[in-house]
């Protein structure tokens, strides 16, 4: 799995990251300060290349964008439960 991060804040971004360790990205979404308000996440966790129906080879992923921690956190785990399967 690739985790992909970036938090925008009046439209521009003040940190991104992209990794591949789940600890890595898991003490970078612990550091964003939510108290600051006016802040935006995308959330993006891609789960490598498969076959589609059509027979070509795409990535697959799952992206979302977020403007609270609660909804961030839930989402993720859930994002990464469909990776572990």
């Amino acid at each position: 799995m690739n985790f992909t991060l970036k938090v925008i804040k009046n439209n521009q971004a003040i940190q991104r990251v992209r990794t591949h360790s789940i600890r890595r990205f898991y003490n970078h979404l612990r550091t964003i300060n939510w108290e600051d308000g006016g802040k935006k996440v995308y959330l993006r966790l891609s789960y490598g290349k498969e076959q589609d129906v059509f027979g070509k080879m795409v990535t697959f992923y799952n992206d979302g964008w977020f403007e609270n921690k609660e909804d961030l956190w839930l989402t993720f785990e859930a994002f990464k439960e469909k990776g572990s399967q």
